[in-house]
């Protein structure tokens, strides 16, 4: 498991390559906010904010755009996305077992039909999340400076708001 390139089409590429610096290095001329290093980055972002924020999107064509994140990359940040993957698994579905949860945590063969369902749920978490990034980030924002003015006001109510829990 995330052994692979992972591919992402429509809007959702569009919206990764777009808050990627990635996208920069490879297309001098492309318009990007270039908020996260590499796509990699980015979807790593996504699924946990979707995930946290409970937010699954299915797959959206109505712009045409593909998005790969390599299998070096991939590789590269396999314990994590790992352990997101066990998370996702652990809080999607409180009706299966603790026997089930765990067997889909941590069964890894990529032809198992079950293996290819928590991808499909850890992509629409993906989704979900990368989309709340780029509507959070674009926001009433046209330049970097106003990219970054939003990141910081993301990053200043995300601490408010889990201060909170943590302080309660």
């Amino acid at each position: 498991m995330f052994d692979g390139e992972i591919k992402l089409s429509g809007k959702h590429a569009a919206y990764l390559k777009f808050l990627s610096a990635k996208t920069a290095q490879l297309n001098k001329g492309a318009s990007c906010a270039a908020v996260f290093k590499r796509h990699v980055d980015v979807y790593i972002a996504g699924v946990t904010i979707g995930l946290v924020k409970k937010l699954k999107v299915q797959t959206d064509n109505s712009v045409i755009d593909n998005a790969t994140i390599f299998a070096d990359a991939v590789i590269g940040e396999q314990e994590k996305l790992k352990v997101l993957y066990i998370i996702m698994q652990l809080i999607n579905d409180p009706s299966l077992s603790c026997d089930d949860r765990i067997d889909l945590a941590f069964r890894y063969d990529a032809e198992d039909a079950c293996v290819k369902k928590g991808m499909d749920l850890f992509n629409s978490y993906a989704r979900g999340g990368i989309q709340w990034l780029y509507d959070e980030i674009t926001e009433n924002a046209t330049t970097k400076d106003d990219y970054y003015e939003n990141i910081a006001e993301l990053v200043k109510n995300f601490c408010q708001d889990y201060e909170e829990s943590f302080n309660n």
